[in-house]
Formats: structure tokens, C-alpha cells, sequence
């Protein structure tokens, strides 16, 4: 039977049945997968219609050989639009053949792009990557942002790049142009050079820091002859992107070093040890002549050895950067409320989504029961990706048997 055939059937077949997303568990969301994944982009170029961008590394490409002997990869690209995580009810669907060339550079990619109806606002799209055989490859969701000037509404291009920029976070010398669809105004540039603390224990009864909107510096831009704004990062912080101030909504980059979202700083590497130090031993690593050997001074204390101590140290950082790459919001991953609990009880067994919340279960934990967080989002107009923490003193008991793992040198059982 011919290949769109055998295609066609299981898209109309995969119709049938459809729930609510909130339903599904999507804790393979956080899960620390050592291969690449593809990577998706929304992009509102005009005001009926959108293109999707897609950047998928070679070697997640399932390639298989022809009669002849050559190599390459029929896939299907479907995206399903629904109202909300919650709702079943589908908007619109749309669905591609592509063929994926070979190549033998393992550090290539493909790059592809689909033109769809522009999503209503506020909807959430589902994109399934499939073989040719109707296998689900990977499954991402893209929050549709239609405001007039949102975060749909920008494209950013890294210098000497003909591609699109699918993660706004910058290194502080890049050079960047920027396009956008609806106006030939001034782009404004609202700046914010903080630091944020590292969040407060799940059992704490601070009130969190309140963000101001009041900018440390502003600058403008103008498009160049080519049509673009070119921009350049002055320093380490937020830049909000506007043309129309009134409003809140805008574009944002964001520059957090130029090794983000990996973890090669050694004061940020000191600061994460706060969560499971205690006063003394924190400020006595801060004021180390030599960080780095101090950080592994410490490991080595809890741990008993070198060998148990270098064990340590690769999970907790790699969860730091994970951190970094799934939760970054205006504060760098690890310093948000999931970050913390990620960085100290791993990644959880279970997760549900729904529009304003997210639910995470770790099942049975030992000495303290059934452990779950529940996360709220918060309205913010420079990401989507802001959540607080639901606190509770009832998570004294099992947050302090937690750090006590890892200040005897073991590490709770995860799902990572």
C-alpha cells in the first residue's frame, strides 16, 4: 500500500478518541534525555496566517536505506489546535510530508517550514513528529500568542545566520537582527540589569519578590534598509521588546552568559549549594580563594570519597542545567520554584498541565507519604513559563530528609 496511504489512515484513525491534554502524564517533559530534540517556532507573519519553523538535529532523523542503497526519511509533521491544555475540542489540524536528506555530519540539522491558519489567541498548539510507519517520534505543545505586538509576533536572526532563532536566550556579544510584521514604528528597548535571590524552601512563608516593571534603561531602535532592527546585548539581564509602551506585551531576549543554560560559572555553581548548606558552611565556600575547589571540597565531605563525591556533583549540576533549559523564565531555571525542587528531589513521576496550574507527583517517599507540588501560573509579560509554588508547612519535614540524602551522600530514587 502506498506510504501516504498507510499515513492518512492512522492520522484519521489517531482522530478517534481524543481527550483532554490535562489528562495526559507529560512528565516526559522534564525527563533528562541525552539525545537532541526537534524544536518548533511560531511565527504570526501575517494577520490570517503563521509559519511554523522547524529544527530537528540529524540524529534524531530515523533514516532507512531504499532498493538503491541511499539514505533518507519520509516523515509527517501533524498539528492539532486546541482551545486550551483542558479542553478536547479541536480547532484546526494540519498535517505534512516532509523527506528529511541524509547527511553523515552528525552535528547538522534539518530545517523545515509549514504554513498554517493563524491559531485563535490564547490556544495551544500539539505538534506530532511521526515515521513513515505512523510511530509518534515526538510530541511538543507551542503556546499561540496572537497580541499585536507578542512573542509571536518577532523573528530574531544571530548574525551570519539564515535561520530563525528558535530559544531567545543570547550570549552577551551576539548580534541580532530583528523582524516583525505589523509596523515600520520605533522599537523601543526596555532594559532590566537584576539579580534575583534563589528561591525560598517549599515550607517558607516569605512573600515571594514582587517583579517591578519600572526598567533600569530604555533605548530605541530603527529598521535598517534590509527591513530588520539590529540589535546587540549590552550586559548580563532582560531586554523587552515594544512599539507600543502602552501596552505590556512584547518580545523578549534575554541574556543570562554566554555558556547558558550550561553551568561553568562558579559562583552560580556556590549559589545552588544553598539549598542544602547551612549558613556556616555557605559563607565559608563563598569566601574560598578558589571556588571551584572548595564546591568540590564540599561534595567530598558529604560524600566520603572522591570517587562518590565526582557522582554527586555530575547529577546535581546536570539537573541544574536541565533546570535551565526547562524552566527558564525572566530568573534562570534553577533559581525558579520548579527548579529548586527539581534540583533537590529530581524529576518527577508524574505531571498534569492545565492553562493556570501544573501538578507534579513523586509517589511514596519514604518517612513522609505521598509527595506532590502543585505550581501556579503567573501573568507575566515577558514569558509564558512563570510559575510559583504552592507552599505548604507541611513540606518542612520531607524538603529536610531530602537535603539530608544528599548531605550523607546519597541521592532520593528519580525518574530521570
Amino acid at each position: 500500500m502506498n506510504k501516504l496511504i498507510i499515513v492518512l489512515l492512522f492520522f484519521l484513525a489517531s482522530c478517534s478518541g481524543v481527550h483532554r491534554i490535562s489528562n495526559s502524564d507529560l512528565s516526559w517533559l522534564y525527563r533528562d534525555s541525552r539525545k537532541e530534540k526537534p524544536e518548533f517556532l511560531l511565527y504570526n507573519h501575517a494577520n490570517d496566517s503563521s509559519t511554523i519553523f522547524l529544527k530537528m538535529p540529524v540524529s534524531f532523523v530515523p533514516y532507512q536505506k531504499n532498493k538503491s542503497g541511499e539514505q533518507s526519511a519520509d516523515m509527517f509533521l501533524k498539528i492539532t489546535v486546541f482551545p486550551s491544555y483542558e479542553n478536547k475540542k479541536i480547532l484546526d489540524t494540519s498535517s505534512f510530508h516532509f523527506t528529511a536528506p541524509f547527511t553523515d555530519d552528525s552535528t547538522a540539522f534539518i530545517l523545515k517550514r509549514f504554513y498554517v491558519r493563524r491559531p485563535a489567541d490564547k490556544s495551544l498548539l500539539m505538534l506530532n513528529l511521526y515515521d513513515v510507519q505512523g510511530e509518534l517520534l515526538n510530541q511538543s505543545f507551542l503556546n499561540e500568542d496572537s497580541s499585536t505586538q507578542g512573542s509571536n509576533a518577532f523573528l530574531f536572526y544571530e548574525e551570519g545566520k539564515d535561520y530563525p532563532l528558535f530559544l531567545t536566550v543570547l550570549g552577551t556579544t551576539k548580534n541580532i537582527s530583528i523582524t516583525c510584521n505589523d509596523t515600520n514604528q520605533l522599537l523601543w528597548v526596555r532594559c532590566f540589569f537584576r539579580e534575583y535571590p534563589i528561591a525560598h524552601p517549599p515550607f517558607s512563608n516569605k512573600q515571594p519578590v514582587v517583579f517591578s516593571y519600572n526598567s533600569d534603561s530604555t533605548f530605541h531602535l530603527h529598521r535598517d534598509t534590509s527591513g530588520f532592527y539590529q540589535f546587540r546585548s549590552t550586559g548580563k539581564g532582560i531586554y523587552h521588546l515594544q512599539y507600543d509602551t502602552i501596552q505590556k506585551s512584547g518580545a523578549v531576549l534575554y541574556n543570562f552568559g554566554d555558556d547558558y543554560p550550561l553551568v561553568t560559572d562558579a559562583n552560580q555553581m556556590v549559589a545552588a549549594l544553598r539549598y542544602m548548606t547551612t549558613a556556616g558552611e555557605y559563607e565559608k565556600i563563598q569566601q574560598a580563594a578558589d571556588k571551584k575547589e572548595a564546591i568540590d571540597q564540599f561534595w567530598i565531605d558529604v560524600s566520603g570519597s572522591k570517587e562518590r563525591a565526582r557522582f554527586l556533583i555530575k547529577i546535581f549540576y546536570t539537573r541544574m542545567q536541565n533546570a535551565n533549559r526547562f524552566f527558564t523564565s525572566y530568573l534562570q531555571g534553577w533559581k525558579t520554584d520548579k527548579g529548586m525542587i527539581y534540583l533537590i528531589f529530581g524529576s518527577p513521576k508524574t505531571v498534569y498541565k492545565t492553562s493556570e496550574s501544573e501538578f507534579w507527583d513523586y509517589g511514596y517517599f519514604k518517612g513522609y507519604g505521598n509527595l506532590n507540588f502543585t505550581f501556579k501560573k503567573i501573568e507575566n509579560p515577558f514569558t509564558g513559563n512563570d510559575y510559583i509554588l504552592v507552599r505548604s508547612a507541611a513540606y518542612e519535614p520531607v524538603w529536610y530528609i531530602a537535603v539530608d540524602h544528599w548531605r550523607q551522600g546519597r541521592i532520593i530514587q528519580t525518574n530521570e
